[in-house]
């Protein structure tokens, strides 16, 4: 007499189990996918203010060799002559290093082109063209420029003819040299000018004259008075 045999377990993953084993792969992709973004943001971030540092440093070593003096600031088309003496030089609104201050002080054009880089700046100008190759601006109140005849002050965009010396600073760490701005295609590298970047969550980098940066909340750097006069006023010429 034949008798029936049990029936064998079926082997393999049902309907539901498919699409529970789907939704936790989803899940688990998706929060990668996030962590791997915020290493790359925070290695971003760590980096920008490296580069800031680098910056600053350079200019330390410039004033140690120029009697205290800090490299000057360009506007477009200005240090074309000397660049040496300048942090660096713009053509029309782009960076020029070959035989600046940074490229001396960072080793060469190449490195102090990189510097000038943020890492997370896509180097895109405001109307979204291509070309724009720094990502920072500078104090222009270390410049001390040409006084006007009858003026007390220089309007701040004629050629430097010397800087604000380290000794007149009384706090450098309070005092911004550098920062990184949103689009610096404007042909000039202005403190008071340039909106902060706004690629850190409404923070900016900021260097200060004693090489220490900081992220700080832009609406405590665009305009800020405190953060940007490098020394008082009856001191400045």
């Amino acid at each position: 007499m034949n008798r029936n045999s049990p029936s064998e377990p079926q082997s393999g993953f049902t309907l539901v189990e498919l699409l529970t084993v789907i939704a936790v792969t989803t899940i688990l992709a998706a929060l990668i996918i996030i962590a791997v973004g915020k290493a790359i943001e925070t290695a971003n971030t760590t980096k920008a203010a490296t580069q800031i540092r680098q910056i600053c440093l350079a200019s330390q070593l410039y004033a140690n060799e120029h009697s205290g003096h800090l490299p000057k600031v360009a506007a477009d088309n200005v240090g074309l002559d000397d660049p040496q003496d300048y942090f660096f030089v713009t053509r029309n609104g782009v960076a020029e290093l070959e035989n600046t201050a940074l490229a001396h002080y960072l080793e060469s054009d190449a490195v102090a082109e990189a510097v000038l880089m943020a890492p997370s700046d896509d180097g895109l100008t405001e109307g979204g063209q291509e070309g724009r190759n720094f990502s920072y601006s500078f104090n222009f109140l270390i410049n001390k420029g040409e006084l006007a005849p009858g003026s007390s002050s220089p309007s701040g965009f004629e050629k430097a003819l010397r800087t604000v010396n380290l000794s007149y600073i009384e706090k450098p760490e309070a005092k911004a040299l550098v920062y990184e701005e949103e689009l610096p295609n404007d042909s000039f590298c202005v403190w008071f000018i340039d909106r902060p970047t706004t690629r850190y969550g409404g923070e900016s980098h900021v260097g200060f004259v004693d090489a220490h940066v900081e992220l700080l909340p832009n609406e405590e750097i665009f305009g800020n008075s405190d953060l940007g006069d490098l020394v008082p006023a009856n001191r400045q010429y």
